[in-house]
C-alpha cells in the first residue's frame, strides 16, 4: 500500500512499492525514483534523521523562519544533479553531502569548531560515518570504493564559493522561497534552464545558466537572503548565544557530543533544558521568549560567513562558461560593494 510523508516545508515522498518512490517537490516538480541504491538511501535511518534537523538550526526552531529541513535540502541537491544528467554515483554524493550535519545545523560551529576550521559537520564527517550502515549500503549496491561519501570529488555537487553547485543552488533557492526573496516562477525557470557544461561526465563539469539576467536575479536574491537570514546579525546573535550554551554543556560532560548526531532539533533542545544549570536555563528562557534582538545594535560575529553567488554563464553550446561578474560588470561592482558593506559590521 502506498504511503506519503512530508520531508520538510516544500517536499513529500510517496512510497509506491519497494521498487518505486515518487518525490514531489514544490520547487522542482515530480520525480520517479527506481534505482535501488537511491531508494535504500532515501529510506535509511541515517538520512531520515535529517527530517528533524532544520536548515536554520535554532532560529527556525524558535520560530524565526520556516522549518526547512536538511533532508529536503539533501533531496533537492540530488534532484538538481539528476536533472542535468549526472551519474548515479554523483546523485548519491549529492543526496549524502549533508549526512553528518548535527542537531541545530551550523549552530554547532559556534560551539565546538576551532578557529579557522571548516564547518563542524565536515571536519567530523568520517568519524560520524563510522557509526553508520552507509558504507555497507553503498558496497552492497556496487559503490564499494565509497567515493560517493566524499562530495568534494563531484564538481556538480560541491564548488568553492561563489561558484554555482547543487548544494549552494538548492539551499539558496529553497531559502529564497521560504523567506520570500525569489518567486516560485523564477525558481522554476532556474531549474529548467540549468545545465552541466561541457557535459555531465566531464572531469571539469560545472553547473551553468544561459540567461545573464536570470542569473543576475538569482544572485541578487542570494544576497538578499544572506543579508536578512544567513549573515543577519540578529540571527547570528542567537546562534552565538546558543553555541556558548552547547559548548559549556558538552565540555562539562553534562551533554554527550554524540547526542548531536542522534537527536532531532526539538529533542536536543529538550536535552539542553534538562541538563542546564539555573543560569543556563534562564538564558534558554530568554532565547525562547525575547524574540530577535535589534540588529542595529549588534556586530557580525567573526565566525559568521558572508555569502555571495557568482553563477557561471554559458551562452550557446560551444561557448566557454564565464562568471556572471565577467559577463555583467555591474554585478562585479555590486557584489564587491555588498561584501565590503557586510564586513564593515563585523566585530
Amino acid at each position: 500500500m502506498a504511503s506519503q510523508v512530508d520531508t520538510g516545508v516544500f517536499q513529500t515522498i510517496e512510497t509506491v512499492n519497494k521498487d518505486k518512490l515518487v518525490i514531489r517537490d514544490k520547487l522542482y516538480g515530480e520525480h520517479i525514483i527506481t534505482e535501488p541504491v537511491l531508494i535504500d538511501l532515501l529510506q535509511s535511518a541515517e538520512l531520515s534523521r535529517l527530517k528533524g534537523v532544520c536548515q536554520h538550526g535554532v532560529t527556525a526552531l524558535l520560530g524565526f523562519g520556516p522549518k526547512v529541513t536538511r533532508f529536503e535540502h539533501s533531496v533537492g541537491a540530488f534532484l538538481l544533479v539528476r536533472k542535468v544528467g549526472a551519474s548515479v554515483e554523483e546523485q548519491v554524493a549529492a543526496l549524502l553531502h549533508d549526512i553528518s550535519h548535527t542537531s541545530l545545523s551550523h549552530v554547532v560551529d559556534y560551539a565546538l569548531s576551532q578557529p579557522g576550521e571548516d564547518s563542524y559537520h565536515e571536519v567530523h564527517k568520517s568519524r560520524f560515518l563510522k557509526t553508520t550502515r552507509l558504507p555497507e549500503v553503498l558496497t552492497r549496491h556496487g559503490f564499494g570504493d565509497l567515493k560517493a561519501l566524499d562530495e568534494e570529488l563531484f564538481p556538480l555537487v560541491e564548488q568553492p564559493s561563489p561558484h554555482l553547485c547543487a548544494d549552494r543552488l538548492d539551499y539558496s533557492l529553497r531559502d529564497a522561497l521560504a523567506f520570500d526573496k525569489f518567486s516560485l516562477e523564477y525558481i522554476q525557470q532556474v531549474f529548467h534552464s540549468l545545465k552541466a557544461v561541457p557535459h555531465a561526465t566531464s572531469p571539469n563539469r560545472i553547473l551553468a545558466l544561459e540567461d545573464p539576467q536570470l542569473a543576475l536575479a538569482l544572485a541578487r536574491s542570494y544576497l538578499a537572503t544572506d543579508r536578512d537570514v544567513w549573515s543577519n546579525r540578529s540571527h547570528a546573535n542567537i546562534y552565538k548565544r546558543t553555541g556558548r550554551i552547547i559548548a559549556e554543556l558538552v565540555r562539562s560532560g553534562r551533554v554527550k557530543e554524540d547526542a548531536l548526531w542522534i537527536l532531532s532539533d526539538d529533542d536536543f533542545w529538550a536535552l539542553l533544558r534538562r541538563e542546564a544549570s539555573p543560569e543556563i536555563l534562564r538564558e534558554l528562557d530568554r532565547l525562547e521568549t525575547e524574540g530577535l534582538p535589534d540588529e542595529s545594535k549588534l556586530q557580525l560575529p567573526r565566525e559568521t560567513k558572508i555569502r555571495t553567488l557568482d553563477p557561471d554563464i554559458c551562452q550557446g553550446a560551444q561557448a566557454e562558461p564565464l562568471p556572471l561578474s565577467v559577463v555583467l560588470s555591474e554585478w562585479a561592482a555590486e557584489r564587491q560593494q555588498y561584501i565590503a558593506g557586510r564586513e564593515s559590521t563585523r566585530e
